[in-house]
């Protein structure tokens, strides 16, 4: 399977616990990405080949890969499976509804079927997420404080996960707002999806979260920009690519909190009765050479709040 195959750990030893890794990215990418969990993990005690396994399975990049990786990982019986984003989260607990599943970073769990509820998720599902109504007024207090005339949000959405802009859209309708939406499910119809959006005369552009986008981020930047027209995203990576900023939450404090779920749940805690947390911390990015490329003017006030400022 080259680089889709899974990455299997060595048998664990009486008393080590094996943790089922589930991820739709690369090996490389995704062992950058969570060293926050990896890290946290070692400072609750759970030190790798000592006291756990990690039984990693990356899908580099093919989502379709994930529901046969996920019922790999599920036939190997481990006593957890950590599942950060949504669609590896949704093909664990379609392989298992036993095997306690943590995810690190989905914005919708109840949309997406993973609990029942963020109080009491009632089954076999916990984590961390971050909700939209939690951060749509905030993205459209900013665009509108670089925009105030908008009127009409352009959004290329991952087909893989949708949640996101299913929750974001009827609340900026309720803040006057039009969101204009297309979806990509795979790199060869990435340049038509926003074309199509770039026709539909928005104002500005969001790109929503997902593998397939983030690994075009620069291109579908690109795209907006030739057309005079800004981006904005949740990751900063998008605004080092040229989004003229990011808002969305610290992607590593979500990874290192829900390490806590996962330890909480190998001492023998239920997931059933571990409350999904939101998210609480939150990074604004500018990107001020981006943004005087395009014509627009960064207010004072907005650049003293970022968390960075790229000149």
């Amino acid at each position: 399977m080259g680089q889709a195959a899974l990455l299997r750990a060595q048998t664990p030893g009486r008393g080590v616990r094996r943790v089922g890794v589930l991820a739709p990215s690369t090996a490389a990418k995704k062992e950058i990405n969570l060293q926050p969990f990896f890290d946290q993990m070692r400072q609750l005690g759970w030190i790798e080949g000592d006291t756990v396994v990690y039984d990693r399975a990356y899908a580099d990049d093919q989502q379709q890969l994930l529901p046969r990786l996920a019922a790999e990982l599920v036939a190997r019986d481990p006593q957890l499976i950590y599942a950060p984003p949504t669609p590896a989260a949704v093909a664990a607990r379609r392989a298992t509804d036993t095997i306690p599943i943590v995810f690190g970073a989905v914005h919708d769990p109840v949309g997406a079927g993973l609990v029942a509820s963020l109080a009491r998720p009632g089954g076999n599902v916990t984590g961390i997420c971050v909700l939209a109504e939690t951060l749509a007024p905030k993205r459209i207090q900013l665009l509108r404080e670089i925009l105030p005339n908008l009127k009409r949000l352009g959004w290329l959405a991952d087909a893989s996960d949708t949640s996101e802009y299913r929750s974001f859209a009827p609340l900026a309708a309720r803040l006057g707002v039009t969101v204009v939406f297309a979806e990509v499910a795979n790199p060869q119809a990435a340049e038509g999806a926003m074309g199509r959006l770039l026709s539909e005369r928005a104002d500005a552009i969001y790109i929503g979260q997902g593998p397939l986008l983030y690994n075009m981020r620069a291109r579908m930047v690109e795209l907006a920009n030739q057309q005079r027209l800004p981006v904005i995203s949740a990751r900063a990576q998008y605004a080092d690519a040229g989004a003229v900023f990011t808002y969305g939450a610290a992607l590593g404090d979500q990874l290192r909190r829900s390490a806590f779920a996962v330890d909480k749940i190998l001492r023998g805690a239920k997931p059933a009765n571990i409350p999904v947390e939101q998210a609480t911390l939150f990074d604004l990015v500018v990107n001020l050479r981006a943004a005087k490329s395009l014509g627009i003017t960064i207010p004072r006030s907005m650049l003293l709040r970022a968390d960075r400022v790229i000149e």
